[in-house]
């Protein structure tokens, strides 16, 4: 095969993966995760909150427009500073200038993740009018019922009997058994005597098993102050049954597209990648290996890397001001993700001309590049640590994609002989050392990106199969470079041609392992993640196992397990995803100090906060907090 042929090749191949990526293209979330906010989402207040408080899962970029309070006609309400508590780097705080008046508000938030996604969220509070009676203002609430949340009954109910906190009127009420089939019932009715009372008959005997029973139900005096509600809860006959069909549960996966993404941020990732991996790698080759010489060939090549980064990273700030377009410039060019580009630009333009310390300055410009892309700026991905890992898989990336483009592409006055003995056996051990740093440091990142997955998840997310992609092609350049580091030790005549062949498809897959990288950074590695996970806390001491089966979205089985023999009267759950979707349910005691919930549990991909609320039977209670991380490419509230 001719080495024109060979380079036509590997054009035709990295051009056919770009447009594979641009056809399968669809928006990225944000990679950071809503845990709470103060006032709580459609909480109903008895007077003027002081300030608005936002709670994160890691730590975000704000600026003065991060937080926004909207009254309901539509006009903005002035707020004071928005802040990041000093104790607490995940808390964002701004303090009201003024006291709220009796109505409906929402809050805007807008915050830059450490991966530099733009978080866009709201949420609704309303403030109580203190002149109107107390029971026409709030939420509609279920006060009892004659069927208990989570309690075990003999007999077949012949009817339900719902109590609530006002007169109301049922929009809808549904009763499910186990399999999901709807249990007939006769028309609410409302008992004469007690308008807060609706009556719903059976028309038949209830089976063994678990029920959910769903309503809706909204004001009888339809005071526009009062707002409409629903409500899950869950009883049994005879025996506690799991959701599903034949005791296995029963869950219907969303459509998952196998495609990849590409887009304008990914794409400007993949220009600065490649832009800055060649112009250090290439420095460090003749810097190192060559000792400086060929400078007439090399600053050709650092001119067509340096338009290449230059392009990408002014794509990178574009597509950051497009997304905080209401940030004044001066605002926008206080932020680390934005004067950063800048000054890797500084350090590129300098490197130009400073040719004796380009590969110090391109380094710093590399460098630079995980403080502001990627996830191992994130705390709980291992700070510091990870951070360093990420460091050094950049440098062993673009010290051998890099020295290996320079490599190849030898002068055009050297013989292929003896370019091959000059730079050969140098070039050959910089490659080894590389490829290791990129294995050690890819191995590690990708456990603390992932540290729980099922086969499944990791294949339906996009971070997933970039990543298996990217191992793929990983492996098969290092069985190339394995062959081609024995024929350089060769250094026989006939093998110099073979020599550049297999350095031309090392490169090539070289450049589309950074194009899989490039999706990596951008793509959210808690879609491919499903675990569940105890979050600390010293101020408890009670043991439990506990399981969730399946962490997928649709229906699941959550089992407690005390391990401790302790007096217990009742267990809750309480789960939710800020900041307006919490649920809160018994659970059924299924054996002594084993209870177990059931039902549509987990609704959307994201992180649930779960917490276990254990009471005693002296009263006490103890609450438990976990986080439940469901798998799934459209992630709520991250």
């Amino acid at each position: 095969m001719s080495r024109k042929l060979v380079k036509t090749c590997t054009l035709f191949h990295v051009l056919l993966f770009i447009l594979f990526f641009f056809i399968f293209t669809e928006p990225i979330g944000a990679h950071s995760a809503l845990k709470g906010t103060t006032p709580s989402g459609s909480e109903v207040l008895k007077k003027s909150p002081s300030t608005i408080e936002v709670w994160f899962k890691d730590p975000v970029e704000i600026h003065k427009e991060s937080l926004q309070l909207i009254d309901t006609d539509g006009n903005k309400v002035p707020i004071g500073n928005t802040e990041v508590d000093p104790e607490d780097s995940t808390h964002i705080i701004a303090k009201l200038d003024q006291e709220l008046k009796p109505g409906k508000y929402s809050v805007k938030i807008n915050t830059i993740a450490q991966d530099g996604y733009v978080i866009n969220e709201e949420f609704t509070f309303s403030v109580k009018d203190t002149a109107v009676k107390k029971e026409s203002f709030g939420i509609l609430e279920l006060v009892k019922s004659n069927l208990q949340d989570g309690i075990v009954y003999e007999q077949s109910p012949k009817q339900m009997e719902l109590v609530f906190n006002q007169p109301v009127n049922i929009n809808v009420v549904g009763i499910f058994d186990d399999k999901r089939a709807p249990i007939s019932t006769k028309a609410p009715e409302s008992d004469p005597d007690n308008p807060n009372k609706v009556i719903i008959p059976f028309t038949e005997e209830l089976a063994s098993g678990t029920y959910q029973v769903t309503w809706i139900g909204s004001p009888a005096n339809n005071d526009k102050q009062v707002l409409a509600n629903q409500g899950v809860f869950y009883f049994a006959v005879g025996e506690f049954t799991p959701f599903g069909i034949g005791g296995e549960v029963l869950n219907v996966a969303p459509s998952t597209s196998y495609g990849f993404t590409l887009e304008r941020k990914q794409l400007a990732y993949w220009l600065m990648f490649v832009g800055l991996t060649m112009l250090f790698g290439i420095a460090c080759f003749y810097t190192f290996i060559i000792k400086n010489q060929y400078l007439a060939r090399w600053n050709k090549m650092n001119l067509l890397f340096y338009l290449i980064s230059f392009s990408g990273i002014t794509l990178l700030l574009v597509e950051q001001k497009l997304a905080l377009s209401e940030l004044s410039f001066s605002d926008f060019f206080l932020l680390k993700f934005s004067w950063i580009p800048i000054v890797q630009l500084i350090l590129l333009t300098l490197g130009i001309w400073l040719k004796k310390v380009r590969f110090l300055l391109y380094g710093l410009a590399l460098l630079l590049s995980p403080f502001i892309i990627g996830h191992a700026t994130y705390p709980r991905y291992g700070g510091y640590i990870t951070l360093v890992a990420s460091s050094i898989h950049i440098l062993g990336a673009a010290i051998w994609i890099g020295c290996l483009f320079a490599f190849i592409a030898k002068p055009k006055q050297e013989n292929a002989m003896d370019w091959l003995k000059k730079a050969g056996p140098s070039f050959s051990k910089w490659a080894f050392i590389s490829m290791i740093g990129i294995a050690v440091s890819g191995i590690w990142m990708s456990v603390a990106f992932l540290p729980s997955f099922s086969i499944q998840s990791l294949i339906e997310s996009e971070w997933g199969r970039s990543l298996i992609v990217k191992v793929a092609l990983f492996l098969f350049v290092i069985s190339v470079a394995y062959f081609q580091r024995k024929t350089i030790k060769k250094l026989g005549s006939k093998l110099a041609s073979s020599v550049y062949k297999k350095g031309w498809i090392e490169l090539t897959y070289g450049v589309m392992i950074i194009l899989f990288a490039s999706t990596l950074v951008a793509a959210n590695p808690s879609a491919a993640e499903q675990g569940l996970y105890k979050e600390p806390n010293p101020e408890q001491s009670l043991e439990l196992d506990v399981k969730v089966t399946p962490i997928e979205i649709g229906l699941s089985t959550i089992t407690i397990k005390l391990l401790e023999d302790v007096p217990v009267s009742n267990v809750r759950v309480k789960l939710g995803m800020p900041p307006d979707w919490f649920i809160e349910n018994n659970a059924f005691k299924v054996d002594e100090g084993t209870y177990k919930l059931t039902g549509n549990l987990l609704h959307a991909a994201g992180t649930v906060n779960m917490t276990i609320k254990v009471t005693m039977e002296n009263g006490e209670e103890i609450q438990i907090p976990y986080e439940i991380v469901v798998p799934g490419e459209i992630r709520f509230n991250e």
